[in-house]
C-alpha cells in the first residue's frame, strides 16, 4: 500500500520548513500561527498548550497546536527564553481573495539575538549578537544590538591559535544572547575554550564562508554604501571586518528587510578604558547580586537614576567602560556638577524626559518596516520635547549640555520637527494596532479618503434609516437590519412575522427563531459602502506606509538625537544619585595618588537598617602606602572597606560623583578582585581553584598603574600552604617590577603583619573592635596597626552557635595556646558540657587525631635501652623519631 500523499498545505509547510530546519515554524493560517510535527511537539511542551493532531483518524495523525497571531509576542518570547529560533511564516495574499493554496513564505527569524519587539526586551539592557573570528595573529569580537542599531568592534593579537583572555573577558562583559561561529570551529583548538567560556549562551555556527574577510568586507561596503572602510576605523582590521561581515549576512538572512537604523560600526580598543574583568564585576557586585542575581544590591542599582530607557541602557556601558583619559573624566564631573548646581532646570529636565520614549528602538523598529501608527504617535509626542528640553540645556555652559557638538543641531531639529508637525497632521491619535482594518488618517488629511468615508458614513446612515422606514412599513416590530462577513447587510424578522414580509424581500437564511432576508437595494447600498470601506483601507495603509517611509529617511537623524539625549539622561542620573547620596566630586590627580577622606560603601550604606554605616579614611600612594595590610575578625567590616574602595575608583573614572567626604583619585588602568566568590561548582571548579585562577589573573596581568584587591587569599587549602601562597603573592605585588602595585590585602593570617618589618612600602591596618565580658563590639572603623586576634569564638556566638560548642571550643583554644603544645586537651567537666556517650567517643576520637603522634614518640622513648644500644641502632631510632616529628608539622 503506498503512502499517502500530503495535503497542498502539508506540502507547502513542508517545502518552507525544509529552509528553517532549525527554528519552529509559525506558520500563519487564519486568526492563528500553526506547529506541526516535531515543531507542535517541542513547542506545545514549552508553551504549555493542548498538543492535537490533523488526521486524527489516520493511521499516522499528524501533531499540530497552534496560538492566536494576535497573541503570539507572548508565546514568542517564551520559546526564545526557551533557546528556540522562531521562523514567522505570513499569508502574503488575501484568503478571501485567493482560489486554491494561499502564498504563504517567511518574513523574518527571530532569535536570542534577533529581536526588535520591545515587550521581548529589557529596557535597560542592550540585546546583543555576538560573533567572534581570528585570523593567524589576531582575534576578534563584533556584536550588534538589532533593536537599536548599535554595532560594535575590537580586536586584539593572538598567539598559539588560542583566543586571548582578554578577548573572551571582553565578549563575556558584551553579556551576548547569542555568538556566531564558523561551522568550521568546532575542529579549531580554541573551541574547548569557546564552549567553556559561553557554557549556557546560544550558540549558533554559520557556514565558513560567511567569516571570510573579502566576501565580510563587501557587505559592510554595500551597507555603509562606502569605498573603503577607513572612515570607521576598519579598514586594516581583518578579522574584525570577518566578524562584523558574519553578523551583516545573519541579519539578512533573518530579518529579510533593510536595516537602514544599522548606518555605523564602532571599533574600540580596550587599553582605552579602565579594564575590570568578568569575575571581578561580579566579585564587586557591580551590575548583578551574587546571591539573588538580580540588579538590586549593586552598583547599577544605585546609580541609575535615568528616566528613559536609552539613559539606563548608556549609564550601563559607562559602568562597564570607565574612563581612562583625564580630560573625558573630568568633562563628565564638570556637567554633573553643573547640574547639581541647577536644581529648578535639573527638575525641568527631568519632567521633559518623562515624554520621551525610547527613541533608539522605536527608531530602528520602524525603520526595519514593522513599526505601527502607536510607535508613529510615540515618535511624535517624544519629538515633540525636543524644542523644550534643548531650550533648558542651552542654560548650562558645558558643550556636552548644550548640545554645541552635534554637527547642524538647527538643521536637525527643524527636520525632526517637520517631521513631527507630519505625523500630527496625519495619523490618528487613537489609531489601532492593526495598520489594515482603517481608523489610521486623520479627517482632512487626504480629500479623496475623506470622500470614501463620507460614501461609507452615508451608506450606513442609510441603513439607520432604512431599518426605521421598513419598520413603519410593514409594521414588523421584531424587524432589524444587521451585518455579518459572511451575507453582508441583511433584514432579519422573527419566526412568528416572517410570513407577513412584502413581496419583494428575498429569503437569505433560515433560522430556528428567525428568517433572514436581503433586498435588490440593500444589496446595492451594501456594495457601495463595503467597496468604500475596502477602498478607504487600502488608501489609509497606503497613506501610513508613505508617512512612514519619510520616517524611514530620517533613521540617521532620529539615532543621532536618541544618543544626546541618552547622554544627557545619564548625566541628570549620575547628578541625581549624586544629590540623593551626598556624594561629592572626586579630584582627578596626576601624583598615583588614591586619597578617600571619609569613604563609603554606596551600596551597603542603602541597604543597612537600623545602624549606623561608619565612613573610613583610605590612602594608597606609591612611596610609603603601597600596600596596606588589614586583619581583623570575620563580621567586621574588611571585605566591605576593600571593595568600596574600589567601586569608588570606578565610580570617579566613569565620570560620577563619589561616596565620601573629600577624594582625589588618580587614573588606575586595571582594578583586579578576589574577594571569596562563590564556589563554581557547576563546572566542577573548587573554592580553591577558582581563587588561584583569579589570583594568577592578577600577578599575570596587574601593573603599576592597577589597583588590586585580595580577601582572604589562601583560606581555600592547608593553613600552612595557604599562609604561604598569601606571604608569596603579597611579596610579589610589593615588589612587582621594582616598583610594586597598589595593594590592600585582607588577611586572617596574622602572621603576614611582619611583612610591614621587610617591605617599605606595607601598612599594617585593622578593623578596631572593642571586648567587654568576653563579647565583642564591631566598631567598623579602619585603624592603623596589625592584629593577631581573630575573636572567631566571638564572630561564632554572634553568629548564633550554641554554647555547648562555643565552650568546647574555648576550651580546646586555651589547651593549644598553652606553650607545651604536647598536652592533650582534657574533656571539660562535665557541669560545663552534658554529652551522650556517642558524642563521647566521637570528642575521645577528635581529640586523638591532635596527640597520636605524640604518644607513639613518647612509647618509643620509653621502650629504649640506651645502655644496650649500638651506634647505628640508636642512628636508626633517631631518624624514626625525627620522621614523626615532621609529621607533626
Amino acid at each position: 500500500m503506498s503512502p499517502k500523499k500530503n495535503t497542498p498545505m502539508m506540502e507547502q509547510y513542508l517545502s518552507i520548513k525544509e529552509s528553517y530546519k532549525d527554528a519552529i515554524l509559525f506558520y500563519r493560517m487564519g486568526d492563528f500561527y500553526e506547529m506541526f510535527l516535531e515543531d507542535a511537539i517541542k513547542a506545545a511542551a514549552i508553551l504549555e498548550i493542548a498538543l492535537t493532531s490533523r488526521n486524527k483518524n489516520d493511521d499516522t495523525p499528524i501533531p499540530m497546536c497552534g496560538v492566536p497571531f494576535r497573541a503570539a509576542d507572548n508565546y514568542i518570547a517564551k520559546l526564545i527564553g526557551n533557546g528556540c529560533k522562531v521562523a514567522v511564516c505570513e499569508q502574503m495574499e488575501d484568503a478571501a481573495a485567493t482560489k486554491g493554496l494561499v502564498k504563504r513564505q517567511v518574513v523574518r527569524v527571530i532569535t536570542p539575538g534577533m529581536i526588535l519587539n520591545e515587550e521581548l526586551l529589557d529596557k535597560g539592557s542592550n540585546n546583543f549578537l555576538l560573533a567572534l573570528s581570528k585570523t593567524r595573529d589576531v582575534a576578534a569580537i563584533a556584536y550588534l544590538d538589532i533593536s537599536t542599531g548599535t554595532f560594535k568592534t575590537t580586536q586584539v593579537e593572538s598567539r598559539q591559535s588560542k583566543i586571548p583572555l582578554e578577548l573572551i573577558d571582553e565578549a563575556l562583559k558584551v553579556d551576548a544572547r547569542e555568538i556566531l561561529l564558523p561551522s568550521n570551529f568546532e575542529k579549531d583548538p580554541a573551541y574547548t575554550q569557546i564552549r567553556k567560556a559561553f557554557r549556557g549562551r546560544q550558540l549558533t555556527y554559520l557556514d565558513k564562508s560567511d567569516f571570510y574577510v573579502e566576501d565580510a568586507k563587501e557587505r559592510l561596503l554595500n551597507k555603509f554604501k562606502t569605498r573603503s572602510l577607513e572612515g570607521f576605523g576598519v579598514e586594516h582590521m581583518a578579522a574584525s571586518i570577518s566578524a562584523a561581515g558574519a553578523i551583516l549576512s545573519y541579519v539578512q538572512n533573518t530579518q529579510m528587510q533593510d536595516t537602514l537604523h544599522i548606518f555605523q560600526i564602532i571599533p574600540y580598543d580596550l587599553k582605552n578604558f579602565l579594564i575590570i574583568d568578568d569575575r571581578s564585576c561580579k566579585n564587586l557586585e557591580i551590575l548583578t547580586n551574587i546571591q539573588t542575581l538580580d540588579k538590586k544590591g549593586t552598583l547599577i542599582h544605585v546609580l541609575d537614576r535615568t528616566i528613559t530607557a536609552m539613559g539606563s541602557r548608556l549609564i550601563k556601558n559607562w559602568i562597564r567602560y570607565p574612563l581612562i583619559d583625564k580630560d573625558k573624566i573630568l568633562d563628565r564631573l564638570d556637567c554633573v556638577e553643573e547640574i547639581t548646581k541647577a536644581s529648578h532646570i535639573h527638575q525641568l529636565i527631568i519632567n521633559h524626559l518623562r515624554s520621551v520614549y525610547d527613541l533608539e528602538r522605536l527608531g530602528s523598529k520602524i525603520s526595519m518596516g514593522q513599526g505601527n501608527a502607536r510607535d508613529l504617535i510615540a515618535l511624535k509626542n517624544s519629538l515633540k520635547k525636543l524644542p523644550h528640553l534643548f531650550n533648558e540645556l542651552s542654560l548650562f555652559k558645558s558643550p556636552i549640555l548644550t548640545g554645541e557638538n552635534i554637527e547642524n543641531q538647527e538643521d536637525i531639529l527643524k527636520e525632526l520637527g517637520a517631521l513631527s508637525n507630519l505625523i500630527q497632521e496625519a495619523i490618528r491619535e487613537d489609531a489601532p494596532h492593526v495598520l489594515n482594518e482603517g481608523g489610521l488618517i486623520n479627517d482632512g488629511y487626504s480629500p479623496k479618503l475623506d470622500e470614501l468615508l463620507l460614501i461609507s458614513r452615508d451608506g450606513k446612515s442609510w441603513i439607520a434609516k432604512t431599518e426605521a422606514t421598513q419598520k413603519k412599513e410593514t409594521k414588523l416590530s421584531s424587524l432589524k437590519i444587521k451585518y455579518n462577513k459572511v451575507f453582508g447587510y441583511f433584514i432579519e424578522v422573527s419566526k412568528a412575522q416572517a410570513t407577513q414580509v412584502p413581496d419583494h424581500y428575498i429569503r437569505k437564511q433560515t433560522l430556528v427563531n428567525a428568517e433572514r432576508f436581503i433586498t435588490d437595494e440593500m444589496k446595492q447600498v451594501e456594495s457601495t459602502i463595503l467597496n468604500a470601506q475596502d477602498k478607504r483601507n487600502a488608501l489609509e495603509y497606503k497613506i501610513f506606509c508613505n508617512i512612514r517611509d519619510m520616517v524611514i529617511s530620517k533613521a540617521s537623524l532620529i539615532l543621532k538625537t536618541a544618543d544626546f539625549i541618552a547622554n544627557i539622561d545619564a548625566l541628570q542620573g549620575l547628578a541625581r544619585a549624586a544629590s540623593e547620596n551626598s556624594y561629592t566630586k572626586p579630584v582627578i590627580n596626576n601624583q598615583e595618588t588614591i586619597s578617600i577622606e571619609d569613604g563609603r560603601h554606596p551600596v551597603v550604606e542603602k541597604l543597612i537598617k537600623g545602624e549606623r554605616y561608619v565612613p573610613n579614611s583610605i590612602k594608597l600612594d606609591n612611596i610609603e602606602n603601597q600596600f596596606l595590610l588589614i586583619t581583623g575578625p570575620n563580621m567586621a567590616g574588611k571585605s566591605t572597606v576593600l571593595r568600596q574602595v574600589a567601586l569608588t575608583v570606578l565610580m570617579a573614572q566613569m565620570g560620577s560623583f563619589v561616596p565620601a567626604q573629600k577624594a582625589s583619585i588618580c587614573i588606575v588602568d586595571r582594578i583586579f578582585t578576589r574577594v571569596g566568590a562563590l564556589d563554581n561548582l557547576s563546572s566542577g571548579q573548587s573554592t580553591f581553584m577558582v581563587e588561584m585562577e583569579e589570583t594568577a589573573n592578577i600577578v599575570n596581568n596587574a601593573t603599576q598603574k592597577s589597583l588590586v584587591i585580595l580577601d582572604e587569599i589562601g583560606r581555600g587549602t592547608s593553613t600552612y600552604d595557604g599562609m604561604s601562597i598569601a606571604w608569596a603573592v603579597a611579596e610579589y605585588l610589593h615588589d612587582l617590577d621594582n616598583k610594586g602595585v597598589k595593594t590592600l590585602f585582607a588577611t586572617h593570617y596574622h602572621e603576614l603583619i611582619k611583612l610591614e618589618d621587610t617591605k617599605p612600602r606595607v601598612k599594617n591596618f585593622n578593623i578596631a573592635v572593642k571586648e567587654f565580658n568576653d563579647n565583642i563590639v564591631f566598631l567598623r572603623r579602619l585603624v592603623k596597626g596589625g592584629t593577631n586576634k581573630s575573636y572567631g569564638i566571638q564572630v561564632a556566638r554572634l553568629a548564633g552557635v550554641p554554647d555547648i560548642v562555643i565552650n568546647n571550643a574555648k576550651h580546646i583554644l586555651s589547651c593549644v595556646e598553652q606553650k607545651n603544645n604536647s598536652d592533650i586537651p582534657k574533656p571539660l567537666p562535665k557541669n560545663l558540657k552534658k554529652k551522650t556517650k556517642k558524642q563521647k567517643k566521637i570528642d575521645d576520637n577528635q581529640l586523638e587525631l591532635f596527640s597520636r603522634n605524640e604518644q607513639s614518640i613518647k612509647k618509643t622513648l620509653e621502650k629504649i635501652d640506651i645502655s644496650s644500644m649500638t651506634p647505628l641502632e640508636a642512628m636508626n631510632i633517631l631518624n624514626d623519631l625525627k620522621q614523626k616529628s615532621i609529621q607533626l608539622g
